[in-house]
């Protein structure tokens, strides 16, 4: 009887497995390499013409004045003083004047070069 049963039982969940058809088979993906994409173009170094222009005055208490110009318009000066540290007063928006933000007061925002090498 047990015999009866299993042999049952394997008709039972063979039959759907073999009613499936076979169809066609699915066609292959392509298999073509795809190239990766070109990376962005390599910006060349600005010409030496695009430089900052230095000009270096002395003042008549001794101070000496870096002006750096780009294009005719003033980007930072620097100010070493005769005696103590040197200062830079910077252009912050392109507009070829030294900001003072009137939140500051009347002095203009200084950055104090605290190391420099060669």
């Amino acid at each position: 009887m047990r015999t009866l049963l299993l042999a049952a039982f394997l008709a039972c969940c063979i039959g759907p497995a073999l009613a499936q058809s076979e169809g066609e088979p699915a066609p292959a993906p392509d298999t073509a390499p795809v190239d990766p994409p070109l990376p962005e173009k390599i910006l060349l170094p600005p010409p030496p013409e695009a430089a900052p222009t230095v000009t270096i005055r002395k003042v008549e208490n001794g101070d000496t004045v870096e002006e750096y110009r780009e294009h005719g318009r003033i980007t930072m000066v620097k100010v070493t003083p005769q005696r103590g540290p040197a200062y830079t007063l910077v252009d912050a928006n392109g507009d070829g004047k030294l900001d003072r933000r009137d939140a500051e007061g009347p002095v203009a925002p200084i950055y104090w070069t605290l190391y420099e090498w060669d």
